[in-house]
């Protein structure tokens, strides 16, 4: 009979039957931390590569695997927004461009945009996906579903916006949002043509469109609001 260090339950065999907790504890070594590290980084990559990969070549099937059941492959949706939206900030911070010949306004927007942006989105996920389970409301699609497949579309989208923010490295190059908004427009259509495909595909397009506009406004007016803030 053993007792476990856990909970302090008695029985046999090599696991708690309780808590499910191993009885016989080995000392913490070296070799024990770099192997626990290297699992950490394996189980990454594996999860994080894999979600990555079905978000950009099967969006809307791959939130729609997941919330079949099909998960033990995937990373989980907030880590994975997590992970997507610390490479997208530091991408901001890096790839942000100061002059001293922007207007005070100017300098606060590029500030904004190298500080907060992100941390606006994470912020404004609950209502985005609100929006979306208002337009797509059925009794098969719940809000908690709703988030799920916007919060990994949108970490989906902030990693195309590192490339997209490269843009900024070129000599007189045009405004970032020219570039920004068509791609975020063919992602989130694409997306959700393939996620509600038994429905309309010009209404799915329709509703795909509309739910694009109140989320701009949404951020637009929210991030203004910061960046006046910011100029008190």
């Amino acid at each position: 009979m053993s007792i476990c260090n856990n909970c302090g339950y008695e029985g046999t065999g090599d696991y708690c039957s309780a808590c499910g907790h191993v009885y016989v504890i080995k000392r913490i070594t070296v070799g024990s931390i770099l192997h626990e590290v290297a699992h950490i980084f394996t189980h990454l990559e594996k999860g994080f590569g894999y979600t990555l990969k079905q978000l950009a070549i099967r969006p809307g099937l791959m939130q729609k695997d997941y919330l079949s059941g099909n998960r033990k492959k995937h990373q989980k949706p907030f880590s994975m927004f997590f992970l997507c939206a610390t490479l997208a900030g530091l991408t901001f911070y890096w790839t942000s461009q100061s002059s001293e010949q922007l207007t005070s306004i100017q300098k606060a927007t590029e500030e904004f945009s190298k500080h907060y942006y992100v941390i606006l989105q994470s912020l404004l996920l609950p209502f985005y996906a609100l929006v979306s389970w208002s337009l797509f409301h059925s009794k098969n699609f719940n809000y908690a579903e709703a988030l799920v497949l916007f919060v990994y579309s949108l970490a989906f989208e902030l990693i195309l916006m590192i490339p997209v923010n490269m843009i900024n490295f070129i000599p007189g190059h045009f405004e970032i949002s020219f570039v920004e908004i068509p791609v975020m427009t063919a992602y989130i259509t694409w997306t959700n043509l393939k996620f509600f495909n038994s429905q309309s595909r010009w209404l799915v397009v329709f509703k795909s469109l509309l739910i694009l506009t109140i989320c701009l406004f949404a951020s637009n007016t929210m991030a203004n609001q910061v960046i006046h803030w910011m100029l008190k």
